[in-house]
């Protein structure tokens, strides 16, 4: 039997752990033509959760665009990806596709067989004297339009929305898209993983953006639930494990989503029961397979922010400017934590936890790759 866990983004008919109170909110938000702000670390599903739920309003004969702004290049960029998610949702549906060619003025589909048999889609601006926040501009508005011929209601998805911010003129696009969000033709979701700039986005006074969104955490799944899924996943697909077990597999990686379907995908991989031993197997597997991904989280870093998140990853601390806990973990003085805290928690590297009041690594395997590093090096 086919392994039942997954590496990647969940497919929208696939079993889905929880989320139920999620996707019926968020559902009733899109139908409600609100606009929602949706945040949580790296890797929590996400975007599994919206095209699900974008999969059901489609069901309800709702239009569903998703763009990606993950590692954005420019304002011209910001703007292709708008055009050619609304060319990717339309070009199999006729009337929508004849809609979306005459109404999409900015930018021209490009179609061309693809290796596997397939047609690939890419865009091409329509012309060269454009660019910039004109070029963007005439995109929204273009969306606008297109938006207001197909008479059905729309949901727009906006992924990594943060990412924008990285732009030089990236105060002008947030004005510039917020002037035509506010025209209420459609829901939008800002999704993203890098809260802090995020939030900052929507909830700083000054920005254009300011209070125009709900704010809606997805939280880590319910330990209950998620011990449950996995052990029906191991047990539906022929692999013994019971409650016991699972709950040890989950518990290692902080009930993180995506790290216990890759730990269970592991763990179903090296054998025919769910054991102890399989679980330290396939957390091994599991940081393994992750190194690359902490090597290039850290390599920008300076080597104090590095510091900074091998002494969290070791000891989580409510007082993190105390002199006791600097000197131990030979941090340098208060100003230097201060700056790298600050820098490292704006990458969504660090967090202060809202019930304990710890700050602490976000990433719970990270944590337990830096705790190994400085192990291996005593």
């Amino acid at each position: 039997m086919s392994n039942p866990f997954y590496l990647q983004e969940v497919p929208v008919d696939a079993p889905f752990c929880n989320r139920e109170k999620e996707l019926k909110e968020l559902q009733s938000y899109a139908e409600g033509g609100a606009n929602v702000v949706l945040f949580s670390p790296r890797r929590y599903g996400k975007t599994s959760l919206v095209k699900r739920i974008q999969k059901k309003l489609a069901d309800k004969g709702a239009v569903t665009i998703f763009a990606d702004f993950f590692s954005v290049a420019s304002v011209d960029d910001v703007a292709m990806r708008l055009a050619k998610a609304v060319f990717a949702v339309t070009h199999s549906k006729d009337p929508l596709w004849k809609k979306a060619l005459k109404t999409i003025r900015s930018f021209r589909p490009v179609l061309k067989p693809d290796l596997g048999g397939g047609i690939s889609l890419s865009v091409e601006p329509s012309s060269a004297g454009r660019s910039g926040l004109i070029l963007l501009e005439e995109t929204m508005d273009s969306v606008a339009d297109f938006i207001n011929t197909i008479h059905c209601s729309v949901h727009i998805a906006l992924d990594e929305f943060q990412e924008i911010v990285i732009l030089k003129e990236s105060l002008q696009v947030e004005a510039a898209m917020r002037t035509r969000v506010q025209q209420k033709q459609a829901s939008y979701f800002f999704i993203g993983s890098r809260r802090r700039i995020l939030l900052g986005i929507f909830n700083e006074r000054q920005r254009p953006f300011f209070q125009s969104a709900i704010n809606y955490p997805l939280k880590t799944l319910p330990v209950d639930e998620l011990v449950e899924f996995i052990a029906e996943q191991f047990t539906k697909n022929k692999r013994k494990c019971n409650q016991d077990i699972a709950r040890q597999l989950v518990s290692l990686v902080g009930c993180h989503p995506y790290y216990s379907q890759k730990v269970a995908f592991f763990v179903y991989e090296l054998s025919g029961k769910v054991t102890v031993e399989a679980i330290r197997q396939g957390i091994e597997k599991l940081i393994l397979s992750e190194k690359p991904v902490f090597e290039a989280t850290l390599q920008p870093l300076s080597p104090h922010q590095r510091l900074l998140l091998q002494a969290l990853a070791k000891e989580p601390t409510q007082k993190l400017l105390a002199s006791d806990y600097i000197r131990n973990h030979r941090l340098g003085s208060v100003g230097g934590v201060q700056h790298s805290a600050r820098l490292v928690a704006d990458l969504d590297l660090i967090e202060k936890d809202e019930e304990t009041g710890s700050w602490r690594v976000v990433d719970p395997v990270f944590a337990m790759w830096l705790r190994k590093q400085t192990e291996e090096r005593v």
